[in-house]
């Protein structure tokens, strides 16, 4: 048993040893691309360009290249930016949110901005689960005003499509519930009320939004409550015994109390 145990906590250390390296490669490959060093950023991004589950190496190939080649104008450049961007779109998802936010950052080289936001949108476009709705928080939130945009897209996809569900007569199911309650989005759309894209949102959450919206102020946040009191009234004079989330008024343990 004591054996069993001493091997076990080995096999920890060297895991936690074997993470750390993996870290440490990406925050000195970053201080590398922020300091313009495209050419050492290729050459330790290359021995992790087959990582599948982490694209990072492959998107600093993508944005070095791209850097040569804008600075340059080299045609070598170009063609092995376009490689790694094809690489890119086929795979890019979910979980490369934060690599891509990194590159979206890099105020001072605008052409990296713009692709790294065109490789943004692809991996929204490739959600096709209302759960991981929550990991778009902090791109809501974004000051820049076209990562924001491309985040409130995704999202109203999805909650418009849960509105219209219910409208026909349906009930949703209680991973759809959980993220049309979900506090920390209904604030963060409620922090760009002016936004049509988070009215938009805002409206077909309808009812939850109400137990949030009297903490905020200004016409765009009284014209958002207005048209989901009147979204309230159309739903229910077509299912009078409907709830926010159920045509039929079917009640849900996952849902908050709000009322109808």
């Amino acid at each position: 048993m004591f054996n069993k145990l001493r091997y076990f906590s080995a096999f920890l250390f060297l895991s936690f040893i074997f993470s750390s390296h993996a870290l440490a490669w990406v925050g000195d490959t970053k201080k590398l691309f922020e300091n313009d060093e495209y050419e050492e950023v290729i050459k330790i991004a290359s021995e992790h360009k087959k990582d599948k589950k982490r694209r990072i190496g492959i998107m600093f190939l993508t944005f070095s290249h791209l850097q040569k080649y804008e600075l340059n104008d080299s045609k070598s450049d170009k063609r092995q930016y376009k490689n790694y961007m094809e690489v890119l779109e086929d795979n890019v998802s979910i979980s490369d949110l934060d690599d891509i936010n990194y590159f979206i950052e890099q105020f001072d080289k605008p052409e990296v901005v713009k692709v790294a936001q065109k490789v943004l949108k692809i991996a929204f476009k490739n959600i096709e689960d209302v759960k991981d709705i929550p990991n778009l928080l902090s791109f809501i939130k974004s000051d820049n005003k076209k990562t924001r945009k491309i985040a409130l897209s995704t999202v109203k996809k999805f909650m418009k499509a849960k509105r219209k569900y219910v409208n026909k007569g349906g009930t949703l199911r209680d991973e759809g519930i959980i993220v049309m309650q979900d506090e920390k989005l209904i604030r963060a759309l409620l922090d760009h009320a002016k936004d049509s894209k988070a009215k938009d949102v805002l409206i077909s959450i309808e009812r939850p939004v109400l137990a949030y919206i009297s903490d905020y102020e200004g016409k765009a946040v009284k014209k958002i409550e207005e048209k989901i009191l009147k979204a309230i009234k159309k739903r229910e004079k077509k299912h009078p015994e409907s709830n926010w989330y159920s045509a039929i008024g079917k009640v849900k343990d996952v849902a908050l109390k709000f009322e109808n």
